[in-house]
C-alpha cells in the first residue's frame, strides 16, 4: 500500500486519526482529529506527536514523550493494546480519548508508519469517576451507616459463588459500563449481559447494579 492510499482510507474512517513517522513526526492529521482535539493539520504536521497530543494517564502521569514507548512497542512488536489517554486540545482543556494503534508498512516514504485512531470517551470517564467516588464513599462508611447503606448483610463469602464471567461483568459495572458496552467488550449479546447481571444481583443479594458495585467494593471483590 502507498502512503496516499493509506491516508485516503483514514480520511474515510469514522475515528479521528493521525500517523507518525519512525522519528515521531506527525505526517498525517485527519479532519476528524482536528474536530476532536481542535488542532489544524497545519499546526500538527511535522511536529513531534508528544508536543501536540501531550497525553497523560489516569493518574495524571505523562504518557507522551519525545521517546514514545507506544511507538517503539508498535514498531518492534507490531501490536499495542488500546489505551485511554487524557489528551491536550487547542482550547487548553484536556479531553479523554481511547487510542488504538496500527502499524502500517507503506511502499514509499518512511516506514513503518504508526497510525493512531482516537475516539471520544469523555462520557465514560465521567461515569467511571462518579463510580469511584461512590466506592470511596462506601469505603469510608462504618458500623450502622454502612449496614443501612447496604440494607442487608451479604452472604458469608459471595466471591466464591460468582463465575469468572460474572466477576468480569461486575468489574465492568464498577467502571461505569452500560449493557451495550459490556456486550461489546466481552463479545456477547446484551441479553446475555442482562442474564449475567441478574444472576450476580441474586448471588450478592442486591436489587440494583449500583448496590452490587457498592457491596462488591465493601467485600473487596473490585
Amino acid at each position: 500500500m502507498r502512503t496516499h492510499e493509506l491516508f485516503a482510507l483514514l480520511d474515510a474512517a469514522g475515528d479521528a486519526a493521525f500517523a507518525v513517522e519512525p522519528c515521531g513526526s506527525i505526517c498525517y492529521w485527519s479532519a476528524n482529529a482536528e474536530k476532536l482535539l481542535g488542532f489544524s493539520s497545519a499546526e500538527a504536521l511535522e511536529k513531534n506527536c508528544a508536543s501536540i497530543v501531550d497525553g497523560h494517564d489516569d493518574a495524571g502521569c505523562q504518557t507522551c514523550s519525545v521517546n514514545c514507548r507506544v511507538i517503539e512497542m508498535a514498531r518492534t512488536r507490531g501490536a499495542v493494546a488500546a489505551y485511554d489517554l487524557h489528551a491536550a486540545t487547542a482550547s487548553g482543556e484536556r479531553k479523554w480519548v481511547n487510542v488504538s494503534v496500527i502499524v502500517a508498512n507503506v511502499g514509499a516514504g518512511p516506514s513503518p508508519l504508526v497510525v493512531h485512531l482516537m475516539r471520544n470517551i469523555e462520557a465514560r470517564k465521567k461515569t467511571e469517576k462518579l463510580t469511584r467516588e461512590i466506592i470511596d464513599r462506601v469505603a469510608d462508611l462504618t458500623g450502622r451507616e454502612a449496614n443501612d447503606a447496604l440494607s442487608r448483610s451479604p452472604s458469608s463469602n459471595p466471591s466464591r459463588h460468582l463465575t469468572s464471567q460474572e466477576a468480569n461483568i461486575l468489574r465492568s459495572l464498577a467502571r461505569g459500563r452500560n449493557t451495550s458496552e459490556i456486550a461489546k467488550e466481552f463479545h456477547i449479546s446484551p441479553a446475555t449481559v442482562r442474564n449475567h447481571v441478574q444472576h450476580l444481583l441474586q448471588k450478592l443479594q442486591c436489587h440494583t447494579r449500583l448496590e452490587a458495585v457498592i457491596r462488591a467494593a465493601r467485600e473487596g471483590l473490585i
